[in-house]
């Protein structure tokens, strides 16, 4: 399925990497929610945004 820019709203293991500009191995290791469709897993760019959100860190100086 594509969303209205033209970009799929599910992803792979490949493309998640990608995406988020790491390896295959560092994205296993991340605790992002993840979907298993028979052997292939896949991510749903919703859900990685959202992760990405969830787990930004501000400096110190801005939790002062």
């Amino acid at each position: 399925m594509k969303n209205d820019f033209g970009s799929p709203d599910v992803l792979s293991r490949r493309e998640a990497a990608l995406l988020l500009g790491i390896c295959l191995t560092t994205l296993d290791h991340l605790d992002i929610p993840r979907t298993k469709i028979g052997r292939r897993v896949m991510y749903r760019r919703d859900v990685i945004n959202k992760w990405i959100v969830e787990h930004t860190e501000t400096s110190r100086k801005e939790k002062i």
